[in-house]
């Protein structure tokens, strides 16, 4: 069970605080944006397809 709670934690997108951080420290936010974007939309699938591995 702990192995299973463990690949999906790690199949999780970034968390959108990472935007924050990047507007404060100067980087590219807008980068940042898209990023955090797409990885949410690819985690929708990958986590489902992922939980019925598990399953």
């Amino acid at each position: 069970m702990e192995s299973a709670v463990l690949v999906l934690f790690f199949a999780l997108p970034t968390a959108p605080t990472a935007y924050v951080l990047t507007r404060q420290l100067g980087g590219d936010s807008q980068l940042m944006a898209g990023i955090i974007t797409l990885q949410t939309l690819l985690a929708a699938g990958s986590l489902v397809a992922i939980m019925m591995m598990l399953a």
